[in-house]
């Protein structure tokens, strides 16, 4: 059967009437790994260990990189790790505190899973 107006199928609509796929869409797998990483940042963070804590933060900024598609998403993440290293460069629990600040920005910008 045809639609009166456009002179298609209906099942050329539905095929065609998909949402379009967003630069900001993430990955399932790559949520759920920046995540990981995250939460293992915030937790080498309240321990004290910063040399876990920048590895951690090294590892979201790569992912981010490679496995995120251009966009908003992708350059508060990276933006969000260089200032997190940048606070983690001495071993002071203020610039910790800064650190752990930003990871918690960034776990705020994922989108819901």
């Amino acid at each position: 059967m045809f639609s009166r107006i456009t002179k298609e199928s209906p099942a050329t609509f539905v095929r065609s009437s998909q949402p379009p796929v967003v630069p900001d869409d993430v990955p399932s797998d790559v949520q759920a790994v920046v995540i990981q990483l995250l939460d293992e940042t915030d937790t080498a963070l309240r321990a004290g260990e910063f040399q876990t804590a920048r590895r951690a933060i090294d590892t979201v900024e790569t992912v981010s990189r490679n496995k995120l598609p251009a966009g908003e998403l992708r350059g508060q993440l990276l933006h969000g790790c260089a200032a997190a290293l940048t606070a983690l460069e001495s071993d002071d629990s203020n610039d910790a505190d800064l650190a752990a600040e930003y990871v918690r920005a960034m776990t705020q910008r994922l989108p819901e899973a």
